[in-house]
């Protein structure tokens, strides 16, 4: 059964109608108008702001960062297909490319139901299932979760060796076997295998108290957030995603069915995080511990996020320190709590003037100026950071309010606060610059989009003229096509190219239909100079090979070859130089 690609990214995506197409905002750069669009009919996507395109395999092998095998597998089990067994020998490269992985995978996927079935069900469990008990964490939560128990280190590294797998195996797998007396909680990719552990002790002399796997081969803690993989559809159907500090905060806020939750694994939020979770929704929920160790951790937090364009609030936890504690109070408060999400600048002004009164109403006469500048001091640096502009001008309006002074005051204040220096780390999705067609590129995208337009660029540019190889290839295809037959072109040569050909030449297409929706003028000015770029090309080519000739008879004073060159060579050129345009040379 084919998977149909609007349906699929509709799984991530908002999108809406946009005449034969879908539109929505990209999720692989930070955009506010959207330029992301999807092809029912040619079965891909485009986005014309950041350049990204593909077919429905390029889409979730970017979305999930997975290889073509596992974006296979995974579309497959979507679509309901069984696939085929490959062949002897394709069986074999693959499993010499996979094989080590998946043994790996193999290792943490069987100690992770080795620790959910003493959990469940050995006597060697009962102190770790007592203890979640009087969480409140239900056995069915404890089964959607896979949560384990290892009793000591030594049974399970027996158990793994029983199976097959050696030592040196099961450390690269991230040595599973090296916790002992924890509650476990698999952490899982996109795909479901299980990558890694957090282990949290029941014993509070025992420490650490939480304990992670370090970074494998199939485990990178700064990419990946526990529970995204059952989150995602409910982020999306919220439109925000909530970020908390611990595995037992999601599993609470789970069962309370707030299920858009995710936590990052053994390591402070970062970068990539963020640039993963914006794929999926700009809203962003923060519920970090109500500490002062979680107070610092959520100020860095926000603080990224803002730079990176969320939409950013906060739950107000109240008296309660974490997201458990609250939910072990009242699964609805949680609820509510989530629902009435403060946004963080507001958040940040209520921080800076409960310090100094209650009553807004009287605080700006009675402040001193040092008062004020102070206030100032601590919310000026996050205004700073916001991206938007109307966003920003919104929070200097509301500022010179509470503070009773003008707007040009606090913008010539602004103005003058410094930005914190970006981690070398930061790449900004919004930075990626808008890419150019070459002139090779915008003839064939003209050819295939108006086929009938190949008998013009026939007559003057040969499959010669190309330098790239597959413009090359696909231009001799087109010609041999149109002297076949002038009918039907374009889908005939579809038919017969690989996916990978196939999925390039629907984007040149995608792109000559968004370039000449407003008519043929463009189109035929932009076919012009294509051509003239190409014939310059080649005469700027031509140029470069007798000169070289002509130096060679000159060396060697072959006068009738030095006549006979140059004769060639002015009958070779003189054409006019080409106009400029969309060109990318």
């Amino acid at each position: 059964r084919r998977l149909d690609i609007v349906d699929f990214i509709s799984t991530y995506l908002t999108l809406k109608k946009a005449g034969a197409n879908y539109k929505a905002l990209c999720p692989f750069h930070q955009e506010k108008t959207p330029s992301f669009m999807v092809s029912p009919e040619k079965q891909i996507f485009k986005c014309f702001g950041c350049g990204e395109a593909g077919d429905v395999f390029s889409f979730v092998m970017k979305m999930e960062n997975l290889e073509f095998p596992e974006a296979l597998r995974l579309l497959a089990e979507r679509a309901g297909v069984q696939l085929k067994r490959p062949s002897f020998a394709q069986a074999r490269e693959s499993k010499l490319i996979k094989d080590r992985k998946t043994r790996l995978y193999q290792i943490n996927d069987l100690s992770a139901k080795v620790f959910n079935k003493i959990l469940l069900e050995h006597s060697a469990g009962k102190p770790a299932r007592e203890y979640l008990k009087k969480r409140g964490i239900t056995v069915q939560t404890i089964q959607d979760f896979q949560i384990g128990y290892a009793p000591n280190a030594q049974f399970l590294e027996r158990f793994l060796a029983k199976k097959g797998f050696k030592p040196a195996e099961i450390q690269e797998a991230g040595a599973p076997n090296r916790f002992f007396r924890r509650i476990m909680f698999p952490i899982k990719d996109v795909m479901g295998n299980t990558i890694a552990f957090t282990g949290r002790v029941l014993d509070p002399k025992q420490e650490p108290k939480y304990l992670n796997t370090a970074d494998t081969i199939i485990f990178h803690k700064g990419r990946i957030l526990y529970n995204l993989n059952q989150a995602r559809g409910p982020i999306k159907q919220a439109k925000a995603t909530i970020v908390v500090e611990g595995q037992m905060d999601v599993v609470a806020s789970h069962q309370a069915g707030v299920k858009n939750v995710v936590a990052t694994s053994g390591t402070a939020l970062t970068l990539e995080h963020l640039q993963i979770l914006y794929r999926y929704t700009p809203n962003i929920i923060f519920a970090f511990d109500s500490d002062n160790a979680g107070l610092a951790t959520a100020k860095k937090a926000y603080e990224m996020a803002i730079r990176e364009g969320f939409n950013v609030r906060m739950v107000n936890l109240g008296e309660f320190k974490d997201p458990g504690e609250m939910i072990a109070q009242s699964p609805r408060l949680w609820q509510e709590a989530v629902q009435n999400a403060l946004p963080v600048i507001d958040w940040y002004f209520e921080l800076a003037f409960s310090q100094l009164a209650t009553n807004n109403q009287q605080l700006a006469t009675d402040m001193t100026s040092q008062q004020k500048k102070e206030i100032a001091r601590e919310i000026l640096p996050i205004i700073k950071i916001i991206p938007d502009e109307i966003e920003q001008a919104h929070y200097v309006n509301l500022l010179a309010k509470k503070l009773a002074v003008s707007e040009e005051i606090i913008f010539s204040a602004l103005a003058k606060v410094g930005l914190k220096k970006e981690p070398a780390s930061s790449v900004k999705p919004s930075v990626k610059p808008k890419p150019s067609l070459t002139a090779e590129e915008l003839l064939i995208a003209i050819l295939l989009f108006k086929p009938e337009k190949i008998k013009e660029s026939q007559a003057k540019i040969q499959s010669a003229d190309f330098k790239n190889p597959r413009l090359r290839a696909i231009y001799n295809d087109l010609i041999k096509e149109y002297n076949k037959d002038s009918q039907n072109i374009t889908p005939r040569l579809l038919k017969r190219l690989p996916r990978e050909l196939s999925v390039y030449v629907n984007n040149l297409i995608f792109e000559a239909e968004n370039l000449y929706a407003g008519g043929a003028a463009e189109l035929n000015n932009d076919l012009n100079q294509a051509i003239k770029h190409l014939q310059e090309a080649q005469k700027e080519a031509l140029k470069s090979y007798y000169a070289a000739e002509i130096q060679k008879a000159e060396v060697a004073k072959d006068h009738a070859k030095l006549k006979k060159l140059i004769k060639e060579f002015q009958a070779a050129i003189s054409k006019s130089p080409p106009a400029a345009g969309r060109l990318n040379q």
